[in-house]
């Protein structure tokens, strides 16, 4: 006699298997933010000028942007909406150390925006 055992396997995890590699995916693109950053800015200061360098350095640059603004918040949208409460919690600690991060930054542009004393360009 043969009978149907589809009631005893295990469920398909083609969603869940999507999601995590998806988290995954973000996880490793705001990871690798500061390496894309070091090559942009070795690739900027070797002396690669023309169409090609400049493009290079432009596609990095978007790269790390992208990295720390939008990776921690799609992952963190991705993750509360398929409710992975680890990956939620990665994410939110993600985009407060891009926050932090992003506000070194704009200190340290104002920092270097300033004049020198005595400089006779600055009134």
């Amino acid at each position: 006699m043969i009978t149907d055992d589809s009631s005893e396997r295990a469920p398909s995890d083609g969603p869940s298997t999507t999601v995590g590699r998806l988290v995954t995916g973000l996880s490793l693109w705001w990871t690798a933010v500061p390496v894309v950053f070091a090559a942009q800015a070795f690739v900027g200061a070797s002396g690669v000028r023309g169409p090609l360098g400049d493009g290079l350095v432009l596609v990095m640059l978007w790269v790390c942007i992208g990295g720390i603004v939008l990776a921690p918040a799609l992952g963190y949208a991705t993750a509360r909406a398929t409710g992975h409460a680890r990956a939620r919690k990665r994410f939110a600690t993600m985009g407060a150390v891009s926050l932090g991060f992003c506000l070194l930054v704009v200190l340290f542009w104002q920092f270097a925006m300033e004049c020198a004393p005595g400089d006779p360009s600055c009134s």
